[in-house]
């Protein structure tokens, strides 16, 4: 069997194994995204009883010539970051984005530091929406769709300030006279560009993302996102969230 040494990992999602065990999917600096049995975990006397939970900065060894890896050591390197409220919420569905889109053992170090820095986000709940959007537009980057807002998808041309672009899902923005709330100020592109989100109209970054994601997740919904907006419509008194 092969042996993988301890390695940086966080939880993204833990679930039910046989009796008393677990299947753990993690985020690791090094395998990229991975699952690992921990036997026992739900039993009485485990130390690791109710410990395995989303957000969880772990230390991991494993074993298998599987995919699905066996446990054979866990250690907790920090506190499972306190998450609380809408920015719960927000973490839960980063976790499922990651689940959903990562290949199993990709190695992406780069993206599993800005995921260490949301969730410190997350923590001090912050105005956490920019830093999101900014995720997301990380992960499409890394997965191999990342968003050029620098050229004019048409004609190549630079983007330019005083310009107005549609945007159309794996291709890019193109140049329009048109004007409407789908439509993005050249002066907005910049500004993703430069990471600076707050320059951005909300609603138009919230779309761009959206639908870039919604063409790799496919038909199947999200359910964080369908916890959200339950939580939501609870909150305002059972309004259509």
């Amino acid at each position: 069997m092969n042996t993988r040494q301890l390695g940086e990992a966080y939880i993204l999602h833990s679930r039910s194994y046989r009796d008393t065990s677990l299947i753990v999917d993690l985020l690791g600096r090094v395998e990229g995204r991975y699952s690992v049995v921990v036997r026992g975990a739900r039993s009485e006397k485990s130390r690791l009883r109710g410990r395995l939970q989303p957000f969880t900065p772990l230390l991991v060894g494993a074993t298998g010539r599987g995919e699905l890896k066996t446990a054979t050591t866990i250690d907790f390197a920090d506190s499972t970051a306190a998450i609380s409220g809408e920015p719960l919420f927000l973490g839960l569905y980063i976790n499922e984005l990651l689940y959903r889109l990562l290949g199993k053992y990709d190695p992406m170090p780069a993206l599993f530091d800005d995921y260490r820095a949301l969730l410190d986000v997350l923590v001090r709940d912050e105005d956490s929406t920019a830093y999101i959007r900014l995720f997301e537009l990380r992960l499409l980057q890394a997965l191999g769709y990342g968003i050029n807002v620098q050229f004019d998808a048409g004609d190549g041309q630079p983007v330019v300030a005083d310009g107005r672009y549609r945007f159309v899902v794996n291709e890019g923005f193109y140049r329009t006279e048109r004007a409407g709330d789908d439509i993005y100020p050249g002066a907005e592109l910049h500004a993703i560009e430069a990471g600076n989100l707050r320059a951005v109209d909300a609603r138009r970054l919230r779309r761009l993302t959206r639908n870039s994601l919604a063409e790799l997740l496919g038909d199947k919904p999200l359910k964080s996102r369908a916890l959200f907006q339950a939580r939501s419509r609870e909150s305002s008194g059972g309004a259509a969230g």
